[in-house]
């Protein structure tokens, strides 16, 4: 996971070892599968926050704990930790997509693909490690990150990540973009600001989907949600009358 956390207390004192002494190393390979230098340095990113919190952990950490040289790192990402804070943070972002896509299998529209698209995405964050950590012990360090240009990222990624599975529920590429957009900004919210609503249950999720995300929504061709709402209400209208604008009688025109 990849914004900045506070975590376990690390002593100032603690001497900085060489770059090749024993410490923390990644796990090997599985057999024929090839690890990247930057998968294993996000890897090694995520181990170091867990122990150190991500104040404490700097790229020397990192790159110690990857078993690749600092200049190596810094050839990945020049930017050092930030950088490797936003690549950690998209890899997150397309693995919660791939998750999400293999739970759509069955959705039957819009709405239903939305809802298990947010149950699915909040369980996955409930099992990531250090974000729950981060909730848990600095959470205001996750809306500093957000406010500090994180949350276009996450938004970015999450359009580009799962916008193509809701593509075919929204009606096209665009829509199916921004529907995965609306679900990220519910999740987000829900995340740094919790309430007792639990959207890991699909009554609560599909509730919300369906008084704040469908709206947006209408099928094309069949008009905004505006306009359907106007026309449902034309056909079961209110007991009580419109209210005229001030300054008018029934049958005056209102002009703009």
């Amino acid at each position: 996971m990849a914004i900045a956390i506070g975590g376990t207390e690390r002593s100032s004192a603690a001497p900085v070892e060489p770059a090749d002494a024993s410490g923390p190393t990644p796990d090997p390979a599985p057999a024929g599968a090839a690890v990247s230098n930057e998968d294993r340095a996000l890897d090694a990113l995520v181990e170091c926050v867990l122990r150190w919190g991500m104040a404490k952990t700097t790229v020397d950490d990192v790159a110690r704990a990857a078993g690749i040289s600092r200049a190596t790192l810094y050839r990945l990402f020049p930017g050092g930790k930030a950088a490797m804070v936003q690549a950690g943070t998209r890899r997150m972002v397309t693995q919660l997509a791939d998750a999400v896509a293999a739970d759509l299998d069955g959705a039957v529209d819009l709405g239903d693909a939305l809802t298990r698209a947010i149950v699915s995405a909040r369980r996955f964050l409930s099992d990531d490690e250090v974000l729950q950590l981060l909730l848990e012990r600095d959470p205001a360090s996750v809306q500093a990150q957000l406010a500090l240009g994180g949350f276009d990222q996450v938004l970015d990624a999450a359009a580009g990540a799962m916008g193509p599975a809701l593509a075919p529920f929204a009606g096209s590429p665009d829509r199916g973009a921004a529907a995965s957009v609306w679900a990220a900004r519910l999740l987000v919210s829900y995340l740094t600001d919790p309430t007792a609503d639990d959207l890991g249950d699909p009554e609560v999720a599909g509730g919300l989907v369906r008084d704040f995300l469908l709206p947006g929504f209408a099928p094309q061709g069949c008009g905004t949600a505006s306009q359907s709402s106007q026309s449902s209400q034309s056909s079961n209208p209110s007991p009580h009358p419109p209210t005229e604008p001030a300054g008018t009688t029934p049958d005056q025109e209102v002009t703009p």
